[in-house]
């Protein structure tokens, strides 16, 4: 005798009694499951959320001596004079509820048929962190992001998606036959560089319940993950320059270097001396010949910067230039002089 038919305590109070009635008529005629079964199940396929109602009906086509539904909740017992069966439940709260409609005829096996009854459960919560707990990543560096998802069923129709911005860069799906709810988590590697600073990740929980499931899937979204990309110095011009420049003229020294966080700035002179500069520009209106050092640096690496400053000597045309035009003014200087002794004088004899 099957186990569901031995002899043991039954409940006779409520539904347990109406379902000791249900499994005593299937065991008074052995019972058969075949695909010629005159019984029609409307919906065959159900999908339902946990707590919502359910509703399904059981139609028989032949005469037959009763009816009734077996179910972990809301079983309907033996009927007969209808040929229409209704179960309905208002708030299932049964995660394997397994339902099933039999009828009994004369001289003929017991004839079921099975509902397939699909409960579902959206997560309670959806979120995502990196492995280390903090949103700051070393470039170039290998991170573990996880999703963790929380009190969802049934696990082998949830798939866990994960975004860069708007793409889909991977997906996680779940195996199992788990019908009652579960918590998971999915992990993702990513090897940040600098131009992913400020990327937003998510993961989104879905859960493909099928045709006959909500569409489009039900989904649980974490919040965006922003990551911050910390990453060495560069500078964002050549390492050395020369610079030739006349007496006088305005000197300019860019020692500007990208880095997160951002670098800190120092500088040293040729002659062992250090500056007490700490910005990465300065234009000077008079430099001394020398070589200046900048130093650009965070806790990932260092960048320097060498500025080799030169006099541009005078050419022979300038020179020229500058004497004739000093002879000229010396000129006229002394004729203005001259005129001015010869007016003064004049002035006197009269």
């Amino acid at each position: 005798m099957p186990d569901k038919c031995r002899t043991g305590p039954v409940d006779r109070g409520g539904a347990g009694w109406t379902l000791a009635v249900a499994v005593l008529a299937l065991c008074a005629f052995p019972a058969v499951e075949a695909d010629d079964c005159p019984i029609e199940i409307d919906p065959p396929a159900v999908v339902v959320k946990y707590g919502d109602p359910i509703s399904v009906n059981c139609t028989v086509f032949t005469e037959h001596m009763g009816m009734g539904w077996v179910a972990k909740q809301n079983p309907v017992p033996n009927q007969q004079g209808v040929q229409s069966l209704l179960w309905t439940v208002e708030n299932l709260t049964v995660w394997d509820i397994n339902p099933q409609c039999f009828a009994n005829f004369k001289r003929v096996p017991q004839c079921l048929k099975k509902v397939s009854v699909t409960v579902y459960k959206t997560p309670d919560s959806v979120s995502i962190s990196s492995e280390n707990h903090t949103s700051s990543l070393v470039e170039r560096r290998q991170h573990r992001l996880v999703c963790e998802v929380q009190n969802v069923a049934p696990i082998q129709n949830l798939m866990v998606k994960w975004y860069k911005g708007i793409e889909v860069v991977n997906i996680t799906l779940y195996s199992g036959e788990s019908k009652t709810p579960v918590n998971v988590s999915s992990t993702f590697l990513i090897t940040p560089n600098r131009t992913d600073d400020g990327t937003q990740y998510k993961c989104v929980a879905e859960l493909h319940l099928g045709p006959e499931g909500p569409q489009p899937p039900p989904a649980v979204e974490s919040e965006p993950f922003r990551v911050t990309v910390h990453y060495a110095p560069s500078l964002i011009s050549s390492s050395s320059e020369v610079m030739e420049v006349r007496k006088g003229e305005k000197v300019t020294l860019n020692c500007t270097a990208q880095g997160n966080p951002p670098p800190v700035y120092s500088w040293n002179t040729s002659h062992l001396q250090k500056m007490d500069w700490n910005k990465s520009v300065f234009t000077f209106s008079f430099l001394a010949p020398g070589t200046y050092i900048c130093t650009a640096d965070n806790y990932l690496g260092l960048k320097r910067k060498q500025f080799t400053i030169q006099h541009k000597p005078v050419s022979q045309r300038t020179f020229w230039i500058i004497v004739i035009v000093g002879v000229i003014v010396a000129f006229v200087l002394i004729i203005s002089y001259l005129f001015l002794r010869y007016k003064h004088g004049k002035n006197s004899i009269i």
